[in-house]
């Protein structure tokens, strides 16, 4: 009798134990959209959100590659100025080909199981003034593989790197919507500034905007002050319009430029550029769009998202497509950007694929009915979400890759409804349930 008990003791043990090891993410800061901090308004309006070595940012360029038993290292060097005295230092992995640690003159500073998507880390504390070693640590046979059934090679790689200083007092990130109404001349158009402190002790700042239309004519424009205490977050909120014609859409990709300033005590501390499209996006129950009030129809055209050009893009318009559709993989941020200004719709797919599991949900067979995965399955859901729910072209997204179906799929597409009311959340292999839309 004993020895049985502690065969189940033992079992359950190593249940336990298997279970134990999908932690998904350690010390992720929470996700959001890409932002780019500049110490000048001259080099904001000039890069617009493109990564350049400044005083506020310092690319990761030059790697060396070393293997260890459990992983594959790649290390960088960055400089932290005087400057950035009282400031957070923050390091953001734009992707990677498996789940990573980061590590900062040797202290491990995060970790995640979703290397294709971006994610930031806090290094503040770990790095230190002038020169300071960063690695990343790409995990061998680690167990997130198995919702990886995407991936064609194993040569291990690190997209773009930086590291950037933002002020205690910070915008955190951007959001915004637009609503539409085919009876009115104009779109009005919601922005909220994402305000957080790191400061233990009551922080005031001062947030400048500027919104400017294509032609540098200033929608608006104006300042509001916030005041956060103990490491709080809140949002700043303002509305304007916009005419109907200059809204964004395949056949007029028109981009405004938000301007954004930080001031605090007086003294300037930060400048953000973002180009953003305003646009409404609907579907209804027959699963057609709606751009703008206007029903639009889809035409797909399939491309390598880590070879597609300007050129590509250009063409499968003339050619009358209007849509792309990226094979799950980690998508650059500089695609995104160039079907925003060239026009080209795009359904996000997150980066799940199960297929080399089968499709039996019973135990032991596909993940997606199994629930102690429905932490990873979530969280790549959500980071796929918030790192591209400001690019205009993006107007839906797609839940997984053949995966089956079950719990992790079903909970994953609640949780993308919660997070966005309007775009369509779709799993094509869903098979008439009623986790697509």
């Amino acid at each position: 009798m004993k020895r049985f008990i502690s065969i189940i003791a033992l079992l359950f043990l190593a249940a336990t134990s298997a279970f134990a090891q999908q932690v998904v993410s350690e010390n992720c800061l929470t996700p959001r959209a890409r932002i780019v901090p500049y110490n000048t308004s001259e080099l904001a309006q000039t890069h617009g959100g493109v990564v350049v070595k400044s005083q506020y940012l310092r690319p990761v360029k030059e790697w060396t590659r070393t293997d260890e038993a459990d992983a594959v290292v790649f290390t960088g060097k960055f400089t932290v100025p005087f400057s950035w005295l009282n400031r957070q230092a923050i390091a953001r992995v734009d992707e990677a080909s498996g789940a990573y640690e980061v590590i900062v003159n040797g202290k491990k500073v995060g970790y995640t199981s979703n290397a294709f998507a971006p994610a930031e880390f806090d290094v503040t504390k770990a790095s230190q003034e002038d020169m300071n070693t960063i690695q990343i640590r790409l995990l061998k046979n680690h167990w997130s593989r198995r919702l990886e059934s995407f991936i064609l090679s194993d040569e291990p790689r690190v997209g773009e790197v930086y590291v950037m200083s933002q002020p205690i007092v910070r915008v955190r990130d951007v959001v915004h919507n637009t609503r539409v109404e085919l009876s009115q001349k104009h779109a009005n158009v919601d922005i909220g500034f994402v305000v957080k402190t790191e400061s233990l002790n009551p922080k005031k700042a001062r947030i400048h905007y500027e919104i400017l239309a294509p032609d540098t004519t200033v929608v608006t424009y104006g300042h509001q002050d916030i005041v956060l205490d103990m490491k709080r977050e809140d949002t700043i909120k303002i509305m304007t319009q916009i005419p109907y014609e200059l809204t964004w859409c395949a056949d007029m990709p028109v981009r405004y430029r938000l301007n954004l300033k930080t001031q605090i005590e007086g003294r300037y501390v930060e400048y953000q550029t973002h180009l953003l499209g305003f646009r409404d996006v609907k579907h209804d129950e027959n699963g057609d769009f709606y751009i703008n009030g206007i029903k639009t129809d889809l035409n797909y055209s399939n491309f390598d998202v880590h070879k597609i050009t300007d050129k590509d893009v250009l063409g499968a318009r003339l050619l009358g497509y209007n849509a792309v559709r990226f094979p799950a993989s980690a998508v650059p941020h500089n695609v995104y950007r160039m079907c925003d200004s060239l026009g080209m719709y795009v359904l996000a797919q997150v980066p799940i694929s199960t297929r080399n599991s089968g499709i039996s949900r019973r135990l032991n067979g596909n993940e997606s009915n199994n629930p102690e995965w429905t932490d990873s399955f979530i969280l790549r859901a959500e980071n796929s979400y918030f790192a591209t729910r400001n690019y205009a072209c993006v107007l839906g997204y797609l839940l997984a890759d053949e995966s089956s179906n079950g719990i992790n799929l079903y909970e994953s597409y609640l949780r993308l409804k919660a997070l966005e009311p309007k775009r369509p959340i779709i799993y094509i292999d869903a098979q008439g349930e009623w986790n697509s839309d």
